[in-house]
C-alpha cells in the first residue's frame, strides 16, 4: 500500500523527477508503519526504477520518472523465455511502424522534422561504423515512432528496441562482405532520407506505404538469411 501510494504521486507529478522523498522519519509518520515496511516499500520502487537511494549526507530517495527501459528490458526477459525468435519480433515492428509513420506525416511540425534529420545526419556519418550503426539506425526506427504522437506505440517501439539493435549490431560486425555492408546501410539511409522528404511534404499515404515496404523487405531478407533464430541466441 506504501508503495502503491508513493508510486501513484510519482506517476501524478506530485513528486518530480528528481526530488528526494521525504526523510524516513517523516515517511513513518505520514504512514503509520513500521520501518521494515517502510523500507521494503522502498525497496519494491527501486526495482521499478522509479526510486534511487544516494548514500551520504546529502542522500535519500531520489525520483526518476517513469521511463521505457525498464519495461523493456522486462518484456525481453518475457520474450526470451517464450522462445520468441528474431524474425517474430521484425514482423511486429513492420506492422506497428508503419501507421506510425503515417501519423507522423499527418502531424509533423518543422521541429518534428529538424530531429528527424538531425538523426539522418548522425546515420550518415556512422554508416562505416559497424559499431555505431546498429544502434543508430534502429535509433531512427524508434525516434519515427516517438514522434508519431502516440504514447502506445512508441512504448511498443521501445520494447523492440534493443532487440532490433542487438540484431542490426551482430549482423554488420559479423559480416564479412565489407561492400555489402555499406551498399545495404546505404540504401537503408536512403530509404530514410525519402521517408523525412514524404513527412516534410505531409504525403502521410506515400509516407506508410514506403516505410511498410522497406520494413517488409527487410524482415524477409532477415529471415531467408537467418531463418527462425531465437532471441536467446542474440540477447545476453
Amino acid at each position: 500500500m506504501v508503495a502503491d501510494n508513493i508510486r501513484r504521486k510519482i506517476i501524478l507529478g506530485e513528486f518530480h523527477d528528481g526530488d528526494f522523498l521525504p526523510n524516513e522519519a517523516q515517511l513513518l509518520a505520514q504512514y503509520g508503519v513500521s520501518r521494515p515496511v517502510l523500507r521494503e516499500a522502498i525497496r519494491i520502487l527501486q526495482s521499478e526504477s522509479l526510486l534511487t537511494i544516494r548514500r551520504g549526507s546529502k542522500g535519500g530517495a531520489r525520483v526518476n520518472a517513469p521511463r521505457p527501459e525498464p519495461v523493456a528490458r522486462q518484456a525481453g526477459g518475457l520474450l526470451q523465455y517464450g522462445r520468441t525468435t528474431v524474425f517474430d519480433v521484425f514482423r511486429a515492428r513492420s506492422i506497428i511502424e508503419p501507421p506510425a509513420v503515417r501519423l507522423l506525416a499527418e502531424n509533423a511540425t518543422p521541429s518534428t522534422v529538424q530531429r528527424l534529420k538531425e538523426a539522418l545526419q548522425l546515420e550518415s556519418e556512422s554508416i562505416t561504423d559497424a559499431r555505431r550503426w546498429g544502434k543508430i539506425h534502429a535509433d531512427f526506427h524508434t525516434l519515427v515512432v516517438e514522434l508519431s504522437g502516440s504514447n502506445t506505440l512508441a512504448l511498443f517501439a521501445h520494447i523492440m528496441s534493443g532487440i532490433t539493435t542487438a540484431h542490426t549490431q551482430a549482423v554488420w560486425q559479423h559480416a564479412t562482405d565489407d561492400a555489402q555492408k555499406r551498399t545495404d546501410s546505404e540504401l537503408a539511409h536512403r530509404v530514410h532520407r525519402k521517408l523525412v522528404r514524404l513527412v516534410e511534404e505531409g504525403k502521410a499515404a506515400d509516407a506508410e506505404a514506403l516505410w511498410r515496404r522497406h520494413l517488409e523487405e527487410t524482415t524477409e531478407k532477415m529471415l531467408s538469411n537467418q531463418g527462425q533464430r531465437d532471441l536467446l541466441d542474440l540477447i545476453d
